[in-house]
């Protein structure tokens, strides 16, 4: 019967491994595609800029009647920032960036509370940010 014991929870363990990996691909399928698309953003960022510039310059040179479209790609460009940065919000939920140890600059393991190199204790800014609720 042991051995029976040890095989359903061989197979559970396998089961939950295998859940994880395709929590952990989906996140990373996610991400991907929240890279790709902040990579066209960004060059429709640069698009408005250029025509932004072209436009400022005509005006410049004596052209009328075009403050409203620089009005509307000033809005676009505005609209086209925010979102970036919400993309690249939702990117650092699904990858978070890894600790690095403030003395000697060597990027921790994950989950790593102190350096590997140097033994600092290394604490994550979300750590910080609750120890300094905690002291109020």
């Amino acid at each position: 019967m042991e051995i029976f014991q040890r095989i359903g929870e061989t197979a559970k363990g396998l089961s939950d491994k295998a859940r994880e990996v395709t929590r952990r691909s989906g996140e990373f399928l996610e991400a991907t595609r929240l890279k790709f698309e902040l990579s066209r953003m960004e060059k429709e960022l640069e698009n408005n800029f250029l025509s932004l510039g072209e436009l400022v310059y005509r005006r410049y040179k004596g052209e009328d009647g075009l403050d409203p479209e620089i009005e509307r790609l000033c809005q676009s460009t505005r609209k086209v920032e925010t979102d970036m940065l919400s993309l690249q919000e939702q990117i650092d939920r699904l990858q978070p960036k890894p600790l690095v140890c403030p003395q000697c600059k060597i990027e921790l393991p994950v989950g790593g509370k102190f350096c590997s190199y140097c033994g600092t204790l290394v604490a994550s800014e979300k750590t910080a940010g609750e120890d300094d609720k905690t002291n109020r």
